[in-house]
């Protein structure tokens, strides 16, 4: 009777065992899922290729000045693109802010690897339309509304996924899209773009 119990208790307690370890496995894998799940721990560790400006709701720290000839920007990100430098409107030639501002942003830049999810991220503030063009090929069209910022001056993000761009030279235009919206000009808040790390 006593060996009975004993071997009882021997099978129950490997039983207990198995089922716990179950549970706690279950647990950890679940735990696991819903933190890859979760958008504050499942943000993906990003490379910055530019940064132009802060994320702050103000438009002080870009340049205003010394663009009344000047139709065009150039800078190369991540080498001269300073936020000084940088005119703090895009317009369209016949808006009374080309003094504060230029109608065409050309920043280039070279990538030392290809990288398959770039997201080019809009700070800005307008009821404007940007036209983003890459590579002189693909065409984006980014929107107030899709900015979130609604209408009238309101600053408003978006973050525009470019997708795959291979090694080497690039280079994103800017400009406003002669839509009839707004004033034919805005302000940036911040300009960046960032790659997801392979």
């Amino acid at each position: 009777m006593i060996h009975k119990n004993k071997w009882l208790y021997g099978i129950a307690l490997v039983a207990l065992s198995v089922g716990l370890f179950g549970l706690i496995a279950g647990c950890l894998s679940r735990l696991s899922e819903e933190a890859t799940n979760d958008p504050d721990t499942s943000r993906p560790v990003e490379k910055v290729i530019f940064e132009i400006g802060q994320e702050d709701k103000s438009y002080f720290e870009f340049n205003r000045s010394g663009f009344l000839q000047t139709t065009e920007y150039r800078c190369t990100g991540g080498v001269e693109c300073s936020t000084e430098a940088f005119p703090e409107y895009l317009t369209l030639a016949e808006s009374g802010y080309s003094v504060y501002g230029v109608e065409r942003i050309i920043i280039s830049f070279r990538l030392d690897q290809t990288y398959d999810d770039v997201t080019l991220r809009l700070a800005r503030g307008g009821d404007e339309t940007t036209v983003v063009r890459v590579d002189q090929n693909e065409t984006y069209l980014v929107s107030n509304t899709m900015l979130g910022s609604g209408e009238g001056f309101h600053v408003g993000v978006y973050n525009l996924k470019l997708g795959e761009l291979k090694r080497g030279r690039h280079r994103i235009e800017l400009t406003v899209a002669d839509d009839g919206k707004g004033n034919a000009a805005y302000q940036w808040d911040a300009l960046s773009l960032v790659a997801k790390k392979q």
